[in-house]
């Protein structure tokens, strides 16, 4: 892609935006960066349509409408001396305390909403009486606005490296690895671009540098690069005539690095750079090198009119939003036709359209990879490590990587990505991620199946025959294979897999010194899975959580711990019927998909609106957020759970296209009641 614009876009640059859009002074950005380590709570928040549209009801009372239903149904395992799973709900004694401990009542709030509690074994709240608590929790401790959603803020945001990579690529041409030469970057509710863990270090600092310098070098040697160069001819002798020519080439380079427009005083240094060696040809590289260790290309800041004022809530300018969308979908900087929509105050008119031309680009590529990678870590079945001899039950390493191999592997992440590619791009329901009766096979992955499919050497997608292997991503390989252990399946790691990635209900954390079940007194080799974890989970203690995880992990037993297909292990039969902590029963695979695709489709699509608005806007959700994010859900299901009606709402919703000030208060306590 050209660093310069096109010839009739550079007579823009100089009247781009008005000095309310020029890039923040680096005093600016220097203040937010003392901010980037600030914590968010992570949570996860999402109404049920009855419940959203209960907000029009008057507002609940504690005392006269809340308490009742809580002593009624709650109360005798949290309440009155109870304190199952360390949770009291009758500890609080005013409004004002309920309101100081948000993520005490979000994980109520969040209980209620996918049903887990009351158990299904014990009486149930009705519609209402569910609503009335989930609406009280939203207005008196959350303090929700439905009229001005909190947009929350985003920390300033480091380039992280896959987003470093395609940024350098997508501007100069050259291909950097930064994966090479950058340290990891750190992981924060599941995603890599999210801005409270993109920190960065005095090595790091010097690593940018030494990177700029030979980017810049590369960039220079390149003939095409060289033309780009000098598009008005050769530099002039006359040094003032120099000064302005340097200027007009800096220009636009610098408004594609910066991702706006740049104001004159940094013009004025950028040329100073660039023609104060004298020699043209070793200036205008240096003025580059500055550009790439700037903190306005290498980091991502939004700064609002009043940063400190948690109140003020502003839509984010037409270049933060275009840097939002290309990150978002392109894992890189806009292009030309982003920022000259951005210059004319036009992106957000044209929204829809421009997320739909950079779906069919081929750098959304990149978003597939990292989004669908790390939510359903895709990329981990690359290079998680297990014991194909173990599991095959072959003699020597050699016979188990002529089955199990690199390509088989690799072949595996692309038939879940081509997937959600297929769903995303064809506008598909998102369900079909569960219930599809085709996936994308080439010969490597066919011949591992051991599915009589006529394939070629790419993956291409394919009717799946009736019979062992159902379509949808729960007999995926990748996603078989990163919940299992080196050497064997692992219920557990497949159940709670399902309940954290795809219905949003995290189980608590185990206690300390669980024993392994390989430990479990008792266990015999000859047992199945299911024995084995009976025997496992005997402990009181253990049972009410793997009660939620063992009986969807058991339902994938079918699949060993490389994915591939087997009706009995050891000559006994598997049992893979189950039932759902909600109370629905399944035989298999097929009619648990059935059920995560219907009764259980408001967790997911809650689930997936959560993740990909995490990864949308580099932030943890927030308790906060219950408004936007039930929008989302909403959106999906008014159109039939179809993805891009989950992307227009991202793209449309409050936490994309606002922000408010940093401040200490992280919810409108000012709100009226």
């Amino acid at each position: 892609m050209p660093s310069c614009p096109p010839s009739q876009d550079r007579a823009l640059l100089p009247r781009l935006s008005g000095r309310p859009q020029v890039a923040p002074s680096a005093f600016d950005v220097a203040r937010k960066l003392a901010q980037i380590t600030s914590p968010f709570c992570a949570a996860a928040l999402t109404l049920f349509t009855w419940a959203h549209q209960a907000k029009a009801a008057p507002a609940a009372d504690y005392q006269r409408d809340v308490l009742p239903v809580l002593r009624e149904y709650c109360y005798d395992c949290h309440g009155e001396g109870s304190k199952k799973g360390g949770v009291a709900l009758d500890k609080f004694s005013s409004v004002e305390e309920f309101a100081r401990e948000p993520k005490h009542w979000l994980a109520v709030w969040r209980n209620l909403d996918s049903q887990l509690m009351p158990p299904s074994d014990k009486p149930q709240l009705s519609v209402e009486h569910r609503a009335l608590i989930q609406r009280w929790i939203e207005d008196a401790v959350f303090k929700v606005d439905p009229s001005n959603p909190d947009p929350g803020r985003v920390t300033v945001r480091r380039l992280n490296r896959d987003e470093y990579r395609n940024t350098i690529r997508d501007l100069l041409g050259v291909d950097f690895d930064a994966f090479d030469r950058f340290p990891p970057d750190d992981s924060g509710d599941g995603f890599e671009n999210n801005g409270d863990v993109l920190s960065i270090s005095p090595l790091l600092s010097e690593k940018y540098l030494d990177a700029a310098k030979e980017i810049v070098r590369k960039w220079s040697e390149n003939p095409a690069t060289r033309r780009e160069i000098f598009p008005y001819g050769p530099p002039p002798n006359n040094p003032a005539e120099l000064r302005g020519y340097t200027k007009a080439l800096l220009e636009p380079l610098a408004y594609r690095v910066f991702r706006r427009p740049v104001d004159e005083f940094s013009m004025n240094r950028l040329t100073d750079i660039a023609v104060r060696s004298g020699e043209f040809e070793a200036g205008m590289p240096t003025a580059m090198t500055a550009m790439l260790v700037s903190p306005r290309f290498l980091f991502r800041a939004e700064i609002q009119p009043e940063p400190d004022n948690a109140a003020k809530v502003v839509p984010v300018d037409e270049y933060a939003l275009a840097s939002r969308m290309s990150y978002f979908l392109w894992n890189s900087c806009p292009d030309w036709e982003l920022l000259k929509l951005a210059s004319k105050n036009q992106l957000r008119a044209k929204l829809r359209e421009q997320a739909i031309r950079m779906l069919n680009d081929y750098k959304s590529e990149r978003f597939v990879r990292n989004f669908v990678g790390q939510w359903l870590r895709t990329r981990d079945a690359v290079e998680i490590q297990v014991q194909p001899r173990v599991i095959l039950g072959v003699k020597t390493n050699e016979m188990a990587e002529a089955i199990f191999n690199g390509r088989v592997r690799e072949a595996m992440r692309t038939e879940t990505e081509m997937l959600f590619t297929h769903l995303m791009k064809n506008n598909k329901p998102a369900e079909e991620l569960f219930t599809a009766d085709y996936t994308f096979l080439n010969q490597t992955l066919a011949k591992f199946y051991e599915l009589d499919v006529k394939v070629g050497k790419s993956h291409e997608k394919v009717m799946l025959p009736a019979g062992k292997r159902p379509g949808g991503v729960l007999s995926h390989g990748a996603f078989l294979i990163v919940t299992s252990n080196p050497t064997r399946t692992s219920p557990v790691k497949r159940g709670l897999f399902v309940l954290e990635n795809m219905l949003g209900t995290p189980t608590p954390p185990p206690p300390p010194n669980v024993p392994t079940l390989e430990s479990a007194k008792g266990r015999s080799n000859k047992m199945t899975m299911r024995q084995q974890m009976e025997l496992h989970r005997s402990d009181a203690l253990c049972s009410s959580c793997h009660a939620r995880m063992d009986s969807i992990g058991l339902a994938l037993e079918n699949y060993d711990a490389l994915g591939r297909f087997h009706e009995d292990v050891n000559g006994a039969p598997l049992d893979t019927a189950g039932t759902l902590i909600t109370g629905e029963k399944f035989a298999n695979i097929p009619e648990l998909a059935s059920i995560l695709s219907t009764s259980r489709k408001n967790d997911f699509y809650r689930c997936l609106s959560e993740k990909m608005l995490t990864y949308a806007i580099g932030r943890s959700v927030e308790y906060y957020d219950t408004h936007s994010i039930q929008m989302l859900v909403d959106a999906m299901r008014a159109n039939g759970g179809v993805m891009q009606s989950l992307l227009f709402a991202i793209l449309e919703s409050a936490p994309f296209q606002k922000r408010r000030g940093d401040g200490e208060k992280v919810a409108m306590d000012s709100h009226p009641r």
